[in-house]
């Protein structure tokens, strides 16, 4: 029987599973950590060995280019033809880990989706948009087409979103992903404080007598709102606005859901406010977006080969 090898690269650990049979569903789901990221082909030639994988599908946090993926916040490049013919592999695709989160809207159920705010549907744009060790999005149109951005790696919003932090360095803090994303909120606190502490314990302080917490943490929320807003009408996302990560999945459990939806309408105009109030927004609360992703890119091409 053949099966699948679907493997997602992100900024901290590599996490991989396997599908066979009518590929409905992860099977020995597991993660490594990125220290050893430059001996890929051996980490690769181990997950494989003794396993009948034929076919790759592997997502990478990093714009892909030619059929190859540089990664943005490590020294590591990968190309699909080469790992295909190293390997011999019966299909080997490489997707953009965001590219890989948008194919994987099919494999949710409506309990996979904390929602923020309701809407009405009124096209078929969803957008995806994840602050994790930096800051992915993507847009969704139909069911098959993914577009992958590199928002977070965008300047225009910089110098509006410090305002949230009361912050005038914008030598320091340059793209969007330097104020909102999980590095975001360490750097954040450290320049406040002079303390590095985790984004994750950052979050746990929250609701502490640690103001600077607080305060980081509420600018990071009204950042993220103000952001989507931004994105929702740049992409007219009628079939909803959802945000992933383990990072956003804690913030949801603590933050002032009106206000998040105050923020997200801000001092739009009536006929562009009147867009938003029918935007759904939703927390994929589901793990492992990217490896779902990627087995439903795979379902979908698998005949295509």
């Amino acid at each position: 029987m053949s099966k699948v090898l679907l493997i997602d690269i992100g900024g901290t650990n590599l996490r991989y599973a396997f599908s066979d049979g009518d590929f409905s569903s992860l099977k020995e789901t597991n993660k490594i950590q990125l220290s050893c990221i430059k001996g890929f082909n051996e980490i690769l030639k181990n997950l494989i060995e003794d396993k009948d994988v034929d076919s790759l599908v592997i997502s990478v946090a990093g714009p892909k280019i030619n059929g190859s993926i540089t990664m943005t916040n490590r020294d590591f490049s990968i190309n699909e033809e080469d790992i295909k013919n190293t390997f011999n592999f019966k299909t080997c695709h490489l997707l953009n880990d965001w590219e890989s989160i948008g194919h994987s809207l099919a494999a949710y159920e409506d309990s996979d989706i904390a929602i923020i705010k309701q809407g009405t549907e009124f096209n078929s744009n969803s957008f995806f948009i994840g602050p994790g060790t930096g800051l992915g999005a993507a847009l969704l149109i139909g069911d098959d087409s993914v577009i992958p951005t590199e928002i977070g790696n965008t300047t225009g919003l910089t110098k509006a979103l410090l305002k949230n932090y009361s912050i005038d360095n914008t030598d320091h803090f340059r793209t969007l992903e330097d104020v909102l994303s999980g590095k975001a909120i360490s750097d954040i606190y450290e320049y406040k404080t002079g303390e590095r502490l985790s984004s994750e314990d950052i979050v746990k302080r929250y609701g502490s007598d640690d103001e600077m917490a607080n305060y980081v943490i509420d600018g990071f929320i009204k950042s993220l709102a103000e952001t989507i807003s931004d994105m929702a009408l740049t992409f007219i996302s009628g079939k909803g606005i959802y945000i992933a990560g383990g990072l956003i999945r804690s913030i949801f459990k603590i933050m002032d859901k009106d206000k998040f939806i105050e923020n997200f309408y801000g001092d739009k105009k009536l006929v562009h406010l009147q867009i938003l109030e029918m935007i759904k927004i939703g927390i994929v609360e589901k793990e492992h977006a990217c490896l779902h992703g990627n087995l439903n890119f795979y379902k979908k091409n698998i005949n295509k080969a």
